[in-house]
């Protein structure tokens, strides 16, 4: 075996950085002794890399796991929900910037003008609602 055989021999700026460590430096929340021991230590750095593509892998997965379905949102949209069903959702859309911004795009598409009048029985609505 040589001396540089290729393997990471581990921090080299002890302290090691902590797993919370790690994972706040990949989310951004990151002091200032943090950032001087992640320029000198590759091993904590690649460590942090390595948490953010898990991060991302894990959001693509995960992307709006536990959000309502978007038919959900639309029967919120438009009132057909009681009471007891509509309140999680309020409290979720209050937390939730991806179904809040879902909501308020069905929500403006609702207010804009038909331009062809289908509410009201224009050229595409059924005989019988004309």
């Amino acid at each position: 075996m040589t001396i540089d055989d290729g393997r990471d021999e581990g921090c080299v700026a002890a302290p090691e950085l902590s797993g919370a460590v790690v994972i706040a430096a990949a989310d951004g929340e990151i002091d200032e002794p943090t950032r001087a021991h992640l320029r000198a230590c590759p091993h904590c750095a690649a460590r942090v890399r390595q948490m953010r593509q898990l991060q991302t892998r894990l959001r693509r997965q995960l992307y709006r796991i536990f959000c309502p379905t978007t038919d959900l949102l639309v029967d919120y949209c438009q009132g057909l929900l009681d009471p007891y069903q509509r309140a999680p959702i309020t409290h979720h859309l209050a937390m939730c910037p991806c179904c809040a911004e879902e909501v308020a795009l069905m929500e403006s598409v609702e207010r804009m003008p038909d331009p062809l009048n289908l509410r009201a029985g224009g050229f595409f609505a059924p005989r019988h609602i004309r």
